[in-house]
């Protein structure tokens, strides 16, 4: 396996980044009848990752084996609306989007991706970091879960 550089996306791999979020939504809309398809929402979700990094001290990440683009994570500081909740667990770091190319899996990419989020967030102040996931995406789970994350929250539905 050639060397993976983790570094901050510019504007010459939207392309590639938008490839990245047609193809996550598309899995997610294989697993949920709920989700859009991909090529409806990439430019949207393209818009919101980087205006939110931007504006909320996150950023957006890539993974990049051989000068070509196999890894996406995204993340900034949020304040959860939960009133329910003590203000220091409110207050967090969230990861928006993580993708790992199909063809790029099981190298150990989601891992490094993580890695580097995680630091740019602890540097923006987060003492906890969220991902949320549909629920039948196992693989995002995995490797979020041999990261170190744990459930927190559990949210059920039924079509009646």
């Amino acid at each position: 396996m050639s060397e993976i550089v983790i570094r901050s996306a510019d504007e010459s791999d939207r392309v590639s980044i938008l490839e990245m979020l047609q193809g996550l939504q598309n899995f997610e809309h294989a697993l949920h009848a709920g989700r859009r398809p991909g090529n409806e929402v990439d430019e949207f979700q393209y818009i919101r990752i980087a205006e939110s990094a931007s504006n909320f001290d996150g950023a957006v990440l890539v993974a990049v084996e051989e000068n070509r683009v196999v890894g996406l994570t995204a993340g900034w500081m949020i304040i959860d609306e939960d009133q329910l909740q003590e203000m220091l667990h409110r207050e967090h770091g969230h990861i928006a989007v993580l993708f790992v190319g199909e063809e790029h899996r099981g190298k150990d990419i989601a891992r490094l991706l993580l890695e580097a989020i995680q630091q740019h967030l602890i540097s923006a102040g987060a003492t906890r970091i969220s991902i949320s996931s549909l629920a039948r995406n196992g693989p995002v789970i995995t490797a979020c879960r041999t990261f170190g994350f744990e459930p927190y929250e559990i949210k059920l539905e039924k079509f009646v």
